[in-house]
């Protein structure tokens, strides 16, 4: 036999003789057990499982039917980050949650690299009056790229798509074997939306972890009664490989299941809570704290002013009781600034003022942004320069060196202020 012939034998890509499309074969026990069916590709073999969802199927405190009420074009300006623009552009009515994929990949590592396999990847989507949620499992190494042509051509059906912790790690890893594949996959074909970033900015202040099954947990309520740690899962795939015992798999494809579904629960909740946070059951005034700052990045400063303000009308929790000042303070800041951002000057300055009389910690915004208030919109020039004098007192009272305090900065913008304060009250004076 000639190299020639002998390098195309070889060449696992060459498979002309198989069926393009995915066709069931007889299952073995294996499959049967999981509750699947044996598919084949132009890359080779997989195994396919499906899970049906009636719309009513609750998961925790969502109804799978909530996406379906869900606003359009709510969640879409999260999909973006400042600092990269999208590939791809996108209308701003793209994203709906209805028309939307949910993926969520269970991995042989946690921590990427090229070594690392996606061996289960769980996507989602509603389909007429269902929730159905496909699993593409390979069963050892060489089924990958079957897989991978199989979730490529499913996801392509899709305009957007939701993940958690996928723009850094789920789609980066299936782009990155699918190129080792030399499969088509790109990651900018879809309006991303990762979950991982809302939920931070939503809860990060008060639970401190968010990781998903956490945000699962407290946000959701959901408790699963069969389930095993992510950290757990390679490990159990490699045992599988080992041993071929498909029982020690279940509570992993499980595991899956539940990541999909929470996906879409978290993003009802997050829409809700964009929409009202009432209707979201948003009352804890840390979490409702960290709302108004999220609408205020987003620009909607009316809707950032009523929760910074239901967050005031709240106690803090126990726990937070040593902090209480410090917590007031700085939604006072922020509310402050939304005032200002909506025009509300007079509001912002009652808050400024309130902030100097109560002696919250030393704010050099407070006092910057009265003399200004002062000097520009009252022409007060007395009363700014008072303001002023009482800024340099305490910024001197604060220059400790080690602080983080820039008090040369600050006291030069003092010294500039206060010389056109001293111009203007001349010319005052003279014109009376």
């Amino acid at each position: 036999m000639k190299l020639e012939d002998k390098l195309r034998s070889l060449d696992r890509f060459n498979r002309t003789k198989v069926r393009e499309e995915a066709l069931p074969e007889k299952q073995d026990a294996m499959v049967e057990l999981i509750g699947g069916v044996v598919c084949e590709n132009r890359y080779g073999k997989f195994v396919l499982v499906e899970k049906r969802f009636d719309l009513n199927h609750r998961y925790g405190r969502v109804r799978l039917a909530s996406c379906l009420e869900h606003e359009d074009n709510v969640l879409a300006p999260l999909c973006f980050s400042k600092s990269s623009a999208p590939k791809t552009s996108f209308s701003s009515s793209s994203f709906v949650l209805k028309e939307t994929v949910f993926i969520d990949c269970e991995t042989t590592g946690l921590a990427g690299g090229v070594g690392t396999y996606a061996f289960l990847v769980g996507i989602g989507y509603f389909l007429d009056h269902e929730f159905l949620i496909k699993q593409y499992f390979m069963r050892d190494f060489d089924e990958e790229g079957a897989v991978l042509l199989a979730v490529s051509q499913e996801l392509k059906k899709f305009k957007s798509l939701a993940s958690y912790n996928g723009k850094c790690y789920d789609l980066p890893l299936l782009e990155n074997r699918s190129v080792v594949n030399r499969i088509d996959f790109d990651p900018t074909a879809w309006l991303h939306l990762d979950l991982l970033f809302p939920s931070r900015r939503l809860w990060k202040r008060r639970l401190q972890d968010c990781s998903l099954s956490n945000i699962e947990h407290q946000i959701l309520n959901v408790k699963r009664e069969i389930d095993i740690p992510s950290y757990l899962i390679p490990q159990i795939y490699f045992d599988y490989l080992r041993s071929r015992r498909t029982d020690q798999l279940i509570p992993v494809f499980h595991h899956n299941i539940y990541d999909v579904l929470s996906l879409v629960g978290l993003s009802v909740l997050i829409s809700q809570a964009i929409g009202d946070f009432r209707a979201a059951g948003i009352e804890d005034p840390i979490d409702l704290y960290s709302l108004g700052r999220f609408h205020y990045s987003l620009g909607n400063y009316p809707k950032s002013i009523v929760c910074f303000e239901h967050a005031l009308s709240k106690d803090m929790p126990t726990d937070l009781k040593t902090q209480n000042s410090w917590w007031q303070h700085v939604i006072y800041i922020n509310l402050a600034y939304a005032y200002k951002r909506t025009g509300r000057i007079k509001q912002a300055a009652q808050i400024w003022h309130h902030l100097l009389k109560e002696e919250f910690p030393f704010n050099f915004y407070v006092y910057e942004e009265l003399a200004k208030y002062y000097e520009h919109k009252e022409k007060d020039y007395p009363q700014a320069m008072l303001i002023v004098e009482k800024a340099t007192e305490c910024v001197n009272m604060n220059s400790h060196p080690s602080s983080n305090f820039n008090y040369q900065r600050s006291l030069e913008s003092l010294k500039y202020r206060r010389s056109r304060l001293e111009r203007r009250i001349k010319i005052q004076q003279l014109k009376n």
